[in-house]
């Protein structure tokens, strides 16, 4: 349990009190203590509480006038009363108030834990929602992103552009450039920010169930299906529907999702209603779609539908003004995060990452920072930190005719991916610049597996 959920305890009787107090503490939980309203109001002004465990009838201040406290202080707070069998009537007054639940004495320690677990369940939630409501927005902001480069600050014109129309948005690039925040900013400075953004990532699924994913299922549509689920078009109406890898979408989903956007309806897997959506469409690939489109593994009208407003993200390379002002950013971040002291580049160290490739773009810079700043020893991060390994003699004159070969090629592109992200697919397909579902394709094709698997395999068959 995590020793960071801090509860406060209010009651009068000094051998309860007690009691609940080992108890929450035995449970993992932090407890403050107090015997009166006035000492739980000077706590409350003091300290910040995940949730307050209180008598409804103390001295001083009563429980009613803690919980006024509190939601005009600490909102998302969650308040649980205490009261006897004959103050009932009391306890529903609170629960019109706010109060998140009320325990009647004799008090059972079993119940009264498991409604503090709920109450913190629900604490994080509105903590997760106030973030998302009140913080992530200003990731979103236009002027929040890092555009030192011509070819940045373009992007960001379309941006700012599209952004408050309702138009379909097409965001093309190799995978790593930013996508998913480019998405993010079109729907915060849309006139739909105040709705939902729903996210689907269309290459992480079988067909199967990216289908159920996007429309949702009525109970016994298929085996497992016990109840009747909504669907993220659904969750998304009135907001935006954010198809990331949409060129992994099956030619059958596809013609779905086409009707969707066509009618502006909907139909859940083994249901017959018709369930009418309002959704922008923001989509995101990392393939050519207009070669798809010729090899027909992608539909032609759909593909218009998408492209109404086709926005293309640079590459780092391309970009390469934005590379240390994107470091230090990240810098900073980690080290809030780690509660590291703050660092800083090496006059080198700035010339080998603009210098650098970045395959994997920004993404791979993340990580990159990342893992320096966790194995500094210093408080300037040095070239070798940072790992990077540009490949030297790239000129076509240095390749061994021997090593033309595609599919040798092709198993030394996917090794070296696997080699440098430490064998995690996600990340070696990220570097490869293809989805992580053509990744595991190629990798049962080409019969490349993790180095220590046989020996892993060898050893549990012999435990």
């Amino acid at each position: 349990m995590d020793r960071l959920n801090h509860i406060l305890v209010v009651e009068e009787d000094d051998g309860l009190r007690d009691l609940i107090g080992l108890a929450l503490t035995e449970a993992g939980h932090q407890v403050s203590l107090a015997a009166t309203g006035s000492q739980a109001l000077e706590l409350l002004a003091k300290h910040v509480f995940q949730t307050i465990i209180t008598d409804l009838r103390v001295p001083g201040p009563s429980g009613l006038d803690m919980l006024n406290y509190v939601r005009e202080h600490a909102a998302s707070t969650p308040v649980i009363v205490m009261t006897a069998y004959a103050s009932v009537d009391e306890a529903v007054t609170a629960m019109r108030e706010g109060a998140f639940d009320f325990q009647t004495k004799p008090l059972n320690l079993d119940h009264l834990l498991l409604t503090v677990e709920r109450a913190l369940e629900r604490a994080a939630l509105s903590h997760a929602f106030d973030y998302l409501r009140n913080e992530q927005p200003y990731l979103y902001q236009l002027k929040a992103i890092v555009a030192e480069s011509m070819a940045m600050k373009e992007v960001l014109r379309k941006v700012a552009r599209v952004a408050p129309t309702n138009f379909t948005v097409m965001l093309t690039g190799e995978s790593g450039t930013g996508k998913s925040l480019i998405a993010g900013s079109i729907h915060a400075n849309s006139p739909r920010r105040d709705h939902t953004l729903v996210t689907v990532n269309c290459a992480a699924l079988s067909e199967t169930l990216l289908e159920s994913e996007l429309f949702g299922h009525e109970k016994g549509a298929f085996t497992g299906a016990h109840k009747d689920r909504t669907g993220r078009v659904q969750q998304a109406h009135g907001g935006t529907l954010f198809l990331d890898e949409v060129g992994d979408m099956s030619p059958a989903t596809q013609a779905k999702i086409l009707r969707a956007i066509e009618d502006r309806v909907i139909r859940r897997v083994g249901g017959n209603r018709e369930i009418r959506v309002d959704v922008r469409i923001i989509s995101a690939t990392n393939h050519e779609l207009t070669e798809s489109v010729k090899q027909g593994a992608f539909r032609e009208d759909l593909f218009y539908r998408l492209n109404v407003t086709p926005i293309r993200l640079p590459s780092l390379r391309e970009r390469p003004e934005d590379i240390v002002p994107l470091a230090t950013r990240f810098i900073d971040r980690v080290c809030r995060e780690l509660k590291h002291p703050p660092m800083e580049l090496s006059p080198a160290t700035c010339r080998a990452m603009e210098s650098y490739q970045w395959p994997g773009n920004i993404r791979e810079l993340r990580n990159a920072i990342e893992r320096a700043v966790l194995f500094a020893t210093d408080r300037v991060i040095t070239p070798d930190q940072l790992n990077l390994t540009t490949p030297q003699n790239d000129s076509a004159e240095a390749w061994p005719i021997e090593d033309l070969h595609l599919e040798r090629l092709e198993r030394r592109a996917i090794e070296t991916a696997l080699e440098r992200s430490d064998y995690v697919q996600a990340r070696a397909a990220a570097l490869l610049g293809i989805s992580p579902r053509a990744l595991v394709y190629k990798l049962d094709k080409l019969q490349i597996r993790h180095p220590e698997l046989d020996k892993r395999r060898r050893r549990a068959a012999g435990s």
